[in-house]
């Protein structure tokens, strides 16, 4: 799965100041992360609008966590870097007629995309930030979160 570069660049932000654990300005963001300085600003905005970094003004100021690094999911980030395509996706299929086929594979979508948001869910910037720390480990963390989710979707089936 490819992300769009506003998820990438978001989540490597809060990665970093997750990584940091203080104010970091916009030129250091930006300059270690490989994230163009006036896309991340933007991108800050957005993130700061949903209560996951605060921004701190003046000479000395910059972005920092607003939240522990254990509580901010993976899908909480995405969200926040998506709503305004969400909410004009979400108003343009809601104005379409369905058919009986069409009905049926909305319901198919709908399974995937719980499914990935409660996988997202769970993941948290800790999480990820030990994933990237312990590279080894990576796919065994990542298996056992696929495990955990299947388990969650099969008891919900019986």
């Amino acid at each position: 799965m490819q992300l769009k570069a506003s998820t990438d660049y978001g989540m490597r932000a809060i990665l970093y100041l997750a990584a940091q654990g203080t104010t970091c300005s916009s030129k250091d963001i930006a300059e270690d992360m490989s994230i163009p300085r006036d896309y991340l600003i933007q991108l800050a905005q957005l993130l700061r609008n949903a209560g996951i970094i605060e921004a701190r003004p003046g000479k000395h100021g910059g972005y920092r966590l607003a939240k522990e690094p254990a509580s901010i999911s993976m899908l909480e980030i995405m969200e926040a870097l998506d709503e305004d395509a969400k909410q004009s996706t979400r108003a343009r299929r809601n104005a379409r007629k369905d058919g009986a086929m069409v009905q049926g594979v909305k319901e198919a979508y709908e399974l995937v995309g719980e499914s990935m948001s409660a996988f997202l869910s769970s993941i948290t910037v800790q999480m990820m930030l030990d994933c990237v720390r312990d590279g080894e480990s990576k796919y065994v963390f990542l298996s056992k979160r696929l495990e955990e989710e299947s388990r969650r979707l099969a008891a919900k089936a019986e």
